[in-house]
């Protein structure tokens, strides 16, 4: 066992013990003296059928009519993430009435019950509590009102001792993205509770370090997951709307919230969700807007077509819209390199397999590989993964030319391996129906290749008789990839793939590949995909 793994079970085992437990109540229960309000609305027939027992967090449905299931077995992080961060009172504001404040209370009242009044390792993880926090004192006044004195006092007792211990343990992870929730926390009880100020200082130091070490000068979190980027923008803009007008802090957050929204309008694809690259979940088109809406900030500018810094590249031509992931971290977990999605109006056509669900580690390892990726494998042994990271070094350029734009790419991920570099060219045409795409493998001979496209589960797919041509249509229209130059025997064939939901489900999708050997001098394929007019 490492020393993380032991010194994080001697913590756990201490919060759970009766001397802390009587330390984090030992002070005197603060008092909410400032409202704040939660800058999404709710909506009332969510409350509804959380009254008739339909717990519906993350995509995923838990039916429990007499009692609430506040750990059902099987269920994902995310939904118990949803449960136990309270954030859906804003759906019994919504509904609002006698009924709907009496049930409110009823669910505090039965999780405290349920245990969750001491340190629990699910219900107490720092961004849980920051977004609980922040929810109990939103909806407050909700929940005081003709609230008998047991509840009260149960209450506050516990919104004071839930922010002491926050403010205790936030420090060990201002490098992780979770800070970013439990800061939203911290600085709201820090700003609406009596004994807030020092938990304020704490809270404003750690995120201006969290901003400068964990957000890039192009707006995109340094895990380079989309998807995180727009959870960290969401509590940026629940920080902002609660701050006092003269605070010092806004200037900062109004100067990220402008790049990160800049950087999620470059990561969208046609439907309006997000690239899934790097481990990051889509969301819904819906969920995005509500998100840009709230920023309060009128994007009229262009859309970016390189963020440099995390290393995403954006064509762009009549329906068609192709990202193509760059990114270079320091320590790369996902093995897309060069990888690339591509969108034809509000259809995705070419994917990559998506987020490994409920954090499962065998999944995680499967869906981490470049062969779950859109782009080139060799010899079956990920870009840059392992000892290869430390030297991986991605190169870009960008030319228009003669009707097309071209992104050319490389990377050395497989040099220390064996001897290779991949290049990748892509050339859209101004009309967005012809993508012409290049993958040059330099290298001596006998390494074994796959170029993965991996299709949206709503790609219908064909093969040729001529094992030639791949087939391709989408609900706009058709389209055909074909190889149109090569120097080498190839192989061309429709396989199975799988397509992972953000709520983890699984879907069985295909992918076509092209195999191959590479010769003395390497390899290069020269492909096609166009629209088909029939």
């Amino acid at each position: 066992m490492s020393n993380n793994s032991s010194r994080l079970n001697i913590n756990k085992i201490f919060y759970k013990s009766f001397l802390y437990n009587f330390w984090l109540n030992l002070t005197k229960p603060e008092n909410i003296f400032q409202d704040i309000k939660d800058p999404w609305e709710g909506e009332g027939q969510l409350a509804d059928a959380i009254f008739q027992g339909r717990y519906n967090f993350a995509g995923e449905e838990i039916h429990s009519p007499n009692k609430p299931l506040w750990e059902p077995n099987g269920i994902g992080p995310w939904w118990l993430a949803e449960m136990h961060g309270f954030s859906w009172l804003r759906h019994f504001k919504a509904r609002d009435g006698k009924t709907s404040r009496q049930y409110a209370r009823a669910l505090i009242s039965d999780w405290i019950r349920d245990g969750n009044d001491r340190y629990n390792p699910i219900s107490w993880k720092i961004d849980i509590l920051g977004r609980r926090i922040s929810a109990w004192i939103s909806y407050s006044e909700m929940l005081k009102d003709e609230a008998d004195r047991e509840f009260l006092e149960k209450f506050y007792k516990l919104l004071t001792s839930q922010s002491k211990h926050l403010s205790r343990v936030i420090q060990k992870k201002k490098n992780e993205p979770e800070v970013f929730t439990a800061l939203r926390g911290l600085i709201i009880s820090g700003i609406c509770l009596s004994g807030g100020d020092k938990r304020y200082n704490i809270a404003k130091n750690i995120l201006l370090y969290a901003l400068n070490n964990q957000i890039l000068s192009d707006g995109c979190h340094i895990s380079r997951r989309p998807s995180i980027t727009l959870d960290i923008l969401t509590d940026l803009i629940w920080i902002r709307s609660s701050l006092r007008e003269n605070d010092n802090l806004i200037e900062t957050l109004d100067t990220n919230i402008t790049k990160m929204s800049h950087a999620i309008r470059a990561l969208r694809l046609g439907d309006g969700t997000l690239l899934r690259s790097n481990g990051g979940k889509s969301y819904s088109r819906d969920a995005i807007d509500k998100v840009l809406d709230k920023t309060g900030i009128k994007l009229k500018s262009k859309i970016s077509i390189s963020l440099k810094s995390s290393g995403y590249e954006r064509l762009t031509a009549g329906k068609s819209i192709i990202l193509l992931d760059c990114s270079q971290k320091e320590k790369n977990s996902y093995n897309g390199s060069l990888s690339f999605e591509m969108s034809v109006g509000r259809d995705r056509m070419i994917v990559n397999c998506g987020p490994a669900p409920y954090n499962n580690k065998k999944w995680e390892k499967a869906l981490s590989s470049s062969a779950a990726h859109s782009t080139l494998v060799i010899n079956n042994t990920n870009s840059s993964s392992g000892e290869n990271y430390k030297n991986l070094k991605i190169n870009v350029r960008r030319d228009v030319t003669s009707g097309f734009e071209i992104i050319s790419s490389g990377h050395n991920g497989y040099e220390n391996l064996f001897s290779a570099l991949h290049k990748r060219i892509l050339k859209l045409d101004s009309r967005g129906g012809l993508l012409k795409g290049i993958d040059d493998i330099i290298s001596g001979p006998k390494m074994n290749f796959k170029i993965h496209f991996h299709l949206h589960p709503k790609v219908n797919v064909r093969l040729t008789r001529n094992k030639e041509r791949i087939l391709l249509l989408i609900p706009s229209g058709g389209w055909e990839f074909f190889i149109s130059k090569n120097n080498i025997k190839l192989n061309l064939n429709i396989e199975e793939s799988i397509y992972v939901e953000d709520n983890g489900q699984v879907k069985k999708s295909s992918q076509f590949i092209i195999n191959g050997q590479t010769s003395n001098s390497g390899a290069q394929i020269e492909w096609c995909l166009s629209k088909t007019h029939l």
